[in-house]
C-alpha cells in the first residue's frame, strides 16, 4: 500500500548559479536609470487625514497645510490651508487663508477665503476678504467685509 519513492537524482542541464548560461546574453551591462520623463502621471492621491489642534492646545506660530486643518484648541499666528474648520472651542487670532472656511468658534484678525461659513454660535471680527459667505441664525460677523 506505501512504498518509498527513489531518490530524485539531480539533472544535469540545470546550471548552477555562478555558472552564466545563454540567458545571460540578453542582459545589458548598462546601469538602470530612473528616467521618469515619459511617465504619464498615475491618479490623484487620495484626501489626506485632517491635522487637528486639540481642545487645551495652544499653537503660536505659522501653520501651512494643502489639507484639511481642525482646530478646537487656541491658534495665534498665520494659517494657510486648503480647508480650516474651527470648532466651538476653538479659536484663532491672526491671518487666515483658506479656500473653504467654517466657522463655529471664534476668529479674530485678517481672513481670506473662497466659502465663508459662519455657524450659530460663532463669531468673526476682522477684515474679512471672501468670495461666498454664510452666516447661520445667531452668528455674529463684524468688521470690514469686501466681496472678491
Amino acid at each position: 500500500m506505501f512504498s518509498k519513492k527513489p531518490p530524485i537524482e539531480p539533472d544535469n542541464d540545470i546550471n548552477p548559479v555562478d555558472e552564466p548560461n545563454d540567458a545571460d546574453d540578453n542582459v545589458s551591462s548598462e546601469p538602470l536609470t530612473n528616467d521618469l520623463s515619459d511617465v504619464t502621471p498615475s491618479a490623484p492621491k487620495p484626501p489626506s487625514k485632517p491635522s487637528i489642534i486639540s481642545e487645551g492646545f495652544e499653537f503660536v506660530g505659522t501653520i501651512t497645510s494643502e489639507g484639511t486643518l481642525n482646530i478646537a484648541g487656541v491658534v495665534k499666528g498665520k494659517i494657510s490651508a486648503k480647508s480650516v474648520l474651527i470648532d466651538v472651542e476653538g479659536r484663532v487670532e491672526g491671518e487666515l487663508s483658506a479656500d473653504l472656511l467654517m466657522v463655529k468658534g471664534k476668529v479674530i484678525g485678517e481672513v481670506k477665503c473662497q466659502d465663508l461659513n459662519v455657524g450659530p454660535r460663532a463669531s468673526v471680527d476682522g477684515t474679512i476678504a471672501y468670495q461666498n459667505i454664510n452666516v447661520q441664525h445667531g452668528g455674529k460677523v463684524t468688521g470690514k467685509f469686501t466681496k472678491n
